[in-house]
């Protein structure tokens, strides 16, 4: 009988060692997330910028005649995609294109000399804004803190309006091409749901090789523009 009880007892305990033992071992640690892939998303946001148009065939566009503008604002919307590659020490580059259709406008009077003719105005739109752009960033898990920067593209309209009649009568119309630069930060909410915020300005320069014509085609005239803008644009993606 002493010999049964203490078999028992022997179980017992060694079966509770082991218990202890099991719950005092360390668990599991869950592997980091990896950046890693191709992904596509969608995207929106609020630009604002100041551009200043100018008739080329006039003695100085921008120093007494020509269109000077303020600033021009407004949303936009689109898509985004690219691919990424993380390394072991955490830092991620990448390459990404984005495309948004976008309703950024301004007007303005048309100046001689320095001032503002009453009898003529403008109306200046972007009606599309796009990057392809490279991407640097360090990884903190499902945090990705980035830079980018790359070329930058806008299509670009502006209509000359008669204010007395409000008669548009001339456009000038092109795409011009500059950079970008900006900043931001992504989480990964899930492993293939990635949210982001950034910041992105971007300079077109100076562009002479739009064509200014009257909408009856009696006319056709080079223009310049000279186009700034900022954004802050958030998206989603679904990363593969």
């Amino acid at each position: 009988m002493k010999t049964a009880l203490l078999a028992t007892a022997f179980i017992f305990l060694s079966a509770g060692m082991a218990s202890a033992a099991d719950a005092g071992a360390t668990l599991p640690v869950a592997a980091a997330y990896d950046w890693s892939g191709a992904y596509i998303g969608t995207q929106a946001g609020y630009g604002w910028g100041d551009a200043r148009v100018g008739q080329t065939f006039l003695p100085d566009s921008f120093g007494g005649y020509g269109w000077d503008y303020g600033s021009l604002s407004g949303g936009f919307g689109g898509l985004y995609a690219g691919y990424m590659k993380q390394f072991g020490s955490g830092v991620v580059v990448g390459v990404e294109g984005d495309y948004s259709f976008a309703n950024f406008k301004d007007t303005t009077l048309y100046q001689a000399l320095g001032v503002d003719d009453p009898a003529f105005g403008g109306l200046l739109e972007l009606s599309a804004v796009g990057s392809v752009r490279l991407r640097a960033g360090y990884a903190m898990d499902r945090w990705l803190p980035f830079v980018t920067g790359g070329l930058a593209l806008a299509k670009y309209r502006h209509t000359t309006v008669d204010l007395p009649s409000g008669d548009a009568y001339a456009e000038a119309a092109d795409t011009v091409t500059g950079y970008t630069l900006g900043g931001g930060a992504e989480y990964a909410v899930t492993d293939n749901w990635v949210v982001r915020g950034e910041y992105r300005f971007a300079d077109f320069g100076r562009h002479t090789s739009i064509r200014h014509s009257t909408f009856d085609g009696s006319e056709v005239k080079p223009d310049a523009i000279e186009l700034k803008t900022h954004d802050i644009r958030f998206g989603i993606a679904y990363k593969f």
